[in-house]
């Protein structure tokens, strides 16, 4: 492989270990934006069962939360874990 080749490569940092500091830096975005969507689904789902009674829809938003809240919670122990080891 020549140097000009492997300059072009793209980087991968999903492909980095959770302990340096590029990959800290992505999990901890990713749990900001885990928590964002978590409230602003459960937000959504409770103007659909209060103010429109729509329980399906309600319902739909909230799965949306639970599943965004699982994800979150995965890439806030990843990100803890790397950080004691």
């Amino acid at each position: 492989m020549t140097e000009d080749s492997a300059a072009r490569r793209a980087r991968n940092p999903a492909a980095e270990p959770d302990h340096t500091p590029e990959k800290q830096s992505e999990l901890k975005l990713n749990v900001g934006i885990g928590t964002i969507g978590t409230i602003l689904s459960i937000g959504v789902a409770l103007i659909f069962f209060l103010v429109e009674h729509s329980v399906v829809l309600g319902l739909v938003f909230v799965v949306v939360a639970v599943v965004a809240g699982a994800i979150t919670l995965y890439a806030a122990q990843r990100k803890r874990k790397a950080r004691s080891s």
